[in-house]
């Protein structure tokens, strides 16, 4: 493991801890925000005289919610991704080229996979899937 101190190690765990109970519990309220929208336009279906504009509304809000919480999915993806580093003892370490990365990307992105400049290759390239390694 790169020569990360205890402290930090710690600290980094419990933002990542902190920001993965912080989405699930906005996941929840999205989850209940659909649900009531839901209800509404089943409610609101059954009625007569809706109003195009209401049922526009409602679907538009609806479409944003699934919108958000697929964001969030895949943000928890990351941070549970980033866990299970501490308890491999690869956190902090590329995955692309197996050098440290920065104490101050991680300490803006703790849930960060690769250093910069491997980040960069991977945008230039356009891809998201692991590079072979490059010794």
């Amino acid at each position: 493991m790169a020569a990360f101190t205890p402290e930090f190690l710690e600290a980094q765990k419990q933002k990542l801890t902190a920001e993965r109970d912080r989405l699930q519990t906005e996941l929840r309220v999205i989850d209940q925000e659909l649900i009531r929208l839901g209800q509404s336009q089943s409610d609101e279906g059954a009625g007569v005289g809706n109003h195009m504009a209401d049922e526009g509304s409602d679907a538009q809000e609806q479409e944003t919610d699934l919108t958000v919480r697929a964001n969030i999915e895949v943000m928890l993806g990351e941070i549970q991704h980033a866990l299970t580093k501490f308890e491999t003892k690869t956190y902090g370490i590329c995955e692309d080229t197996n050098e440290p990365i920065a104490v101050a990307r991680l300490e803006a992105l703790p849930y960060a996979r690769y250093t910069v400049q491997a980040q960069e290759k991977r945008e230039v390239l356009g891809t998201y899937r692991p590079l072979p390694t490059v010794r």
